[in-house]
C-alpha cells in the first residue's frame, strides 16, 4: 500500500493517509474472496478483517447499506448453504441474427437478496470489472475464479473457509490483524474510501475502484447445514455475480 501523493490529495476534500485500489472489509468469506481475486489482478488491496454489524456501524454507513438492500424485501434468515454452479463458456454470436438475452429483474433481485444474508455474500460499492461471462442454468452469470478446491466431505463450508483464509494468508492479506472498518467515507454522494482502525492508529484510506463489504460473521464449522452430495470432480472456488450487479457470492463452480 502506497502513501498518497500530492496530485491525489488535490482532487479530494479529504486528507487521505493512503490510496489503494480496493478496500475489502468484514469477517464473511465474500470480502476475503474478493480481496484474493483483486490481489491476483495485481490491484493494491486493503483488507479489514473484522465483523460488521448494523448495531456497531456509524449512522451514515448503516444508512448506505440500508439503501442498498431496502428494495430486496424483508430480511430473510441467513442462508448458510454453499451454492454450486455448473457453467460453460459464453459463445459470442457474430451474425446479424444474434439475439439479445432477455433481462429478468426478479432473478437479479432474488440473487441480491441471497447475497445480502449469506456469509458467502459481498456488497460492492462499485460494479466490479474483469469478471468472465459464463452460462449457468439458462442465464448468463459473471465469474471470477480463485483456484481449484477439493472438498473431502459433503459439508464443505468449513473446509472452504479454511481454504480461503489459507489463500489470503499466502498473499499477505492477513498481515495486519485487528484492522477494522470504522466507517465508510463519502465524497460527492459516493463511497470514496473508509476510516480504519489499526494497531498503529486510525487511518483514512481512499479506494479508487471501490469497497467490498461482507456483513455478519462466518459460521463455525458445526453450523454449516447438511448438503446434497457434490458432483464428482474438482470444482473451482469463484466469486459469482450478475451483469451490472453490486452483489457477489462465493460459489463452487463446475465446468459443464
Amino acid at each position: 500500500m502506497a502513501s498518497i501523493d500530492e496530485e491525489s490529495l488535490e482532487a479530494s476534500e479529504w486528507q487521505w493517509d493512503y490510496v489503494v485500489d480496493v478496500i475489502c472489509a468484514g469477517a464473511g468469506l465474500g470480502a476475503l474472496a474478493h480481496a484474493i481475486w483483486s490481489t491476483d489482478l495485481d490491484l493494491d488491496v486493503q483488507y479489514a478483517d473484522a465483523e460488521l454489524s448494523s448495531e456497531s456501524m456509524d449512522p451514515d454507513t448503516a444508512a448506505y447499506l440500508q439503501s442498498m438492500t431496502e428494495d430486496l424485501g424483508p430480511a430473510a434468515d441467513r442462508d448458510l448453504e454453499l451454492a454450486v454452479a455448473h457453467v460453460k463458456p459464453v459463445v459470442v454470436a457474430k451474425d446479424r441474427k444474434a439475439t439479445i438475452e432477455p433481462f429478468f429483474g426478479s432473478r437479479l433481485r432474488d440473487f441480491s437478496a441471497r447475497c445480502a444474508v449469506s456469509p458467502f455474500g459481498v456488497i460492492y460499492s462499485h460494479v466490479p470489472d474483469a469478471m468472465t461471462p459464463m452460462h449457468s442454468g439458462g442465464q448468463t452469470i459473471r465469474v471470477a475464479s480463485l483456484g481449484d478446491f477439493r472438498p473431502e466431505t459433503d459439508r464443505p463450508g468449513g473446509e472452504l473457509a479454511e481454504w480461503v483464509r489459507a489463500q489470503a494468508d499466502e498473499r499477505g492479506l492477513l498481515d495486519e490483524p485487528g484492522t477494522a472498518l470504522q466507517r465508510l467515507v463519502f465524497e460527492y454522494g459516493r463511497v470514496a474510501g473508509a476510516e480504519l482502525s489499526t494497531s498503529s492508529g486510525t487511518r483514512l484510506v481512499r479506494a479508487v475502484l471501490g469497497v467490498a463489504l461482507s456483513i455478519g460473521p462466518t459460521p463455525t464449522s458445526d453450523e454449516w447445514p447438511l448438503q446434497n452430495r457434490l458432483p464428482t470432480g474438482a470444482p473451482q472456488v469463484a466469486m459469482v455475480s450478475r451483469t451490472a450487479s453490486r452483489f457477489g457470492l462465493v460459489e463452487l463452480v463446475y465446468g459443464a
